[in-house]
């Protein structure tokens, strides 16, 4: 937890020491009272000898200060800010659930702008991670005043960050919910991470509030017609909820004013200064320095509240960076248009063109979720420093409950961009269990680098036959594969401790008290013709 704490610390000081500005504003603290009597509390950045002018609003649970560097950026740059500590944290009044107040508090607290004399009815919302929910939450929003929202690592819906596939995002929940404040019997006796993580059941080691990882809140994707700017990266948890949110806006509301940016970057990786994702470098192309990111959150504004031009992705709306290729691409579609290519899974291990035979093979492991497999690499939370992003894959392809499928060395380099899908037919011993599915590029020296992977939690009632269909989608991913390299696909049944470990008994995960071992097998035939589809895009 230390570890977290200080990093957390670390953070704020960046974002406190990075680009001092000249004091062109002045900061004058408030509040606005909720119709319940709640206080929320705010710092207000007003640029000296202006009136009218757009107001930018941060809603944050990190304490407003965190949030100055933004703040100060945007008013140096014409615009008034209010940074706002959301309720029950910072200076704040209220109770705070974890993104359950967001939308009403932050409706109430755009009126509130509306009505001041400093703002000319013009406002826009910033935000990253959770401030970027805040913002994305009110885009449906009947203000008028509403009229821009620039997200990074933003969300609307939060299933597939918490519960993808239906497992328990632990390593996420429960050290994100200590940050914040939350305790549990375990955490206040002293035990570490590692220890809360394993813990039987695991529902008393989850800090309050970590199990409501989806809250109700209504969301009307039709309603979206202000341009959004959406920015992510390909090692970021909320990578696939950000790109959801894109698309339904996109097919729900007929908005063509949203842009999005898809980066090489784990979660909040700008405002870290670091060059690496794991064991891969960004070149200088695929790097994002803070000042340029506030430059571009800048353009944006003036853009979208002052009418100014914004050269950025003029002719295409989606920039995506392509992965071991080193370049951006443009598109207007997500995905891109693409030709899919189908490999299938054999007993050989391979990953072929050619289809099963009518014979029923099988490939069996023992899953333990005594004896898990590891996470090892992908897009992670803090909680396992040096544990995000793409890392050589040998230590986990040598597990005996790995069974890992390679396609032929490619005749041609191709790049593949979007949805790579998994349609795999299994059987299990369980009465209820886990399977996970892992994309790696080979290259020509025979290391394997992990690119996407997700998992999925079968439930007893969906266990009704000797043969079970199991579909992933894997987070999206652009990455070239070059001629002579490989692509390859690892099966297996945990990915701990990001998730927690199914018991295989049919009892609850977060109830079991133990945890049984059992036997999986991964089916082939032309009946039931285990797959992996690639979206290929021509160049």
């Amino acid at each position: 937890m230390n570890m977290i704490s200080n990093r957390f610390l670390w953070f704020l000081l960046i974002l406190q020491t990075t680009l001092a500005q000249s004091q062109s504003f002045e900061v004058k603290s408030g509040f606005i009272s909720l119709e319940s009597g709640i206080k929320l509390y705010h710092d207000l950045y007003l640029p000296m000898g202006q009136k009218k002018i757009p107001t930018i609003l941060i809603r944050t649970p990190y304490g407003k200060g965190g949030s100055k560097i933004f703040a100060s950026h945007f008013a140096k740059n014409g615009f008034s800010v209010v940074v706002q500590d959301v309720r029950g944290m910072g200076d704040s009044e209220g109770e705070f659930t974890s993104f359950n107040n967001e939308k009403s508090d932050g409706i109430a607290t755009l009126a509130w702008i509306n009505k001041q004399p400093w703002c000319n009815g013009d406002i826009g919302m910033w935000g990253s991670s959770y401030l970027a929910y805040s913002a994305l939450i009110q885009a449906d929003s009947s203000n008028p005043s509403l009229k821009s929202v620039f997200s990074l690592s933003g969300w609307i819906n939060g299933a597939k960050i918490m519960s993808p596939g239906g497992a328990f995002h632990q390593m996420l929940a429960i050290p994100w919910l200590l940050l914040i404040g939350n305790t549990t019997k375990l955490s206040e006796q002293g035990a570490d991470l590692n220890e809360m993580f394993a813990h039987l059941p695991l529902k008393d080691a989850v800090p309050q509030g970590g199990l409501d990882s989806t809250p109700d809140v209504s969301f009307d994707y039709r309603s979206v017609s202000i341009p959004i700017f959406h920015m992510n990266g390909w090692y970021d948890f909320t990578l696939q909820a950000n790109i959801d949110a894109f698309k339904k806006i996109s097919q729900s509301s007929s908005n063509d004013n949203q842009y999005m940016m898809l980066g090489p970057w784990y979660h909040n990786q700008i405002y870290d200064q670091n060059n690496m994702v794991g064991e891969y470098q960004i070149p200088e192309i695929g790097r994002m320095e803070i000042n340029q990111f506030l430059e571009l959150a800048t353009d944006w504004f003036q853009y979208t509240l002052n009418g100014k031009s914004f050269d950025y992705m003029i002719d295409d709306r989606i920039n995506y960076y392509v992965m071991f290729h080193d370049e951006w691409q443009t598109t207007n579609t997500w995905p891109p248009k693409n030709k899919p290519r189908t490999f299938f899974l054999n007993k050989e291990n391979q990953l072929t063109s050619k289809k099963a035979s009518k014979e029923i093979t099988a490939n069996n492991y023992l899953f333990d979720p005594n004896n898990p497999t590891p996470t090892w690499g992908g897009a992670n939370f803090y909680a396992l420093e040096g544990n995000i992003g793409i890392l050589d894959q040998k230590q986990i392809e040598e597990r005996k409950d790995v069974v890992s499928f390679t396609s032929p060395a490619f005749s041609k380099s191709e790049l593949i961009a979007g949805t790579i899908s998994v349609e795999l037919y299994i059987s299990t011993e369980g009465r209820g269990t886990d399977f996970t599915a892992k994309l790696t590029l080979v290259d020509k020296e025979g290391v394997s680098k992990n690119l996407t992977d997700d998992i999925i939690r079968l439930l007893p009632d969906s266990l009704k036959g000797k043969i079970e269909k199991v579909n992933f989608e894997l987070p999206d991913i652009a990455f070239k594969v070059f001629q002579g390299e490989k692509v390859r696909l690892q099966i297996s049944s945990s990915n701990y401790p990001k998730f927690n470990r199914n018991p295989n008994s049919g009892i609850d995960p977060l109830k079991a008290e133990k945890l049984m071992p059992v036997q999986q097998s991964i089916i082939y035939s032309k009946k039931f013709p285990s797959k992996i589809t690639l979206p290929i895009i021509k160049e």
